[in-house]
């Protein structure tokens, strides 16, 4: 026997996988097919449109609900790990404090969604620093070891001796460049 909430429910997931359906007839999901794939589907935020990542023969309409609880569940991860621009700059200052404190400072530190084969870039000239929104999940010592990086990049904009040094001065650098591999590694092996 249903109850309202139960009805109330299945008429939002019903909701939920028309929408999905429109949002790919409208470009809003892009759909990417792969011949490696087999099984499973991914999706991840690509600018203003969305991934999917899925199987040669994948039919999105006769799966429309369980991309619409994918998209959910990417949804609600994401918004639980984003933070704003605003407490991004702030989180730089404070490692700038800790481990430069030297006058300079960045005058930007923003979230991006555009780059996707970096962490992060660094305009040393303007001071600003974009760090990618793909690293809003990632634990809190790894970003910051990659605005430390960055930073770094306000003081020396090349990979030399003296640029590692600086990076250096963060005590969790060499245990995030080995996570960010695996991240990287993991992000590639969903992509095919």
């Amino acid at each position: 026997m249903d109850t309202m909430k139960d009805r109330g429910a299945q008429e939002r997931e019903v909701r939920s996988a028309a929408e999905v359906l429109t949002a790919i007839e409208d470009g809003t999901i892009v759909i990417r097919r792969s011949a490696r794939r087999r099984k499973t589907i991914s999706l991840k935020r690509e600018g203003d449109r969305w991934l999917l990542a899925v199987p040669q023969r994948f039919q999105p309409a006769q799966h429309a609900e369980s991309i619409a609880s994918l998209l959910t569940r990417v949804e609600k991860r994401s918004a639980r790990g984003t933070s704003s621009d605003a407490a991004l700059l702030e989180r730089a200052l404070q490692l700038n404090t800790k481990y430069f404190d030297d006058g300079i400072e960045p005058v930007s530190v923003v979230w991006v969604g555009n780059q996707n084969s970096r962490f992060a870039s660094t305009t040393s000239a303007h001071r600003t620093i974009r760090v990618s929104s793909r690293l809003t999940s990632v634990p809190g010592w790894v970003l910051d070891s990659v605005l430390v990086h960055e930073l770094a990049h306000l003081r020396r904009p090349d990979h030399s001796a003296a640029f590692h040094a600086l990076t250096a001065r963060y005590p969790h650098t060499d245990r995030a460049d080995v996570f960010l591999e695996g991240f990287s590694y993991g992000e590639r092996s969903r992509e095919r």
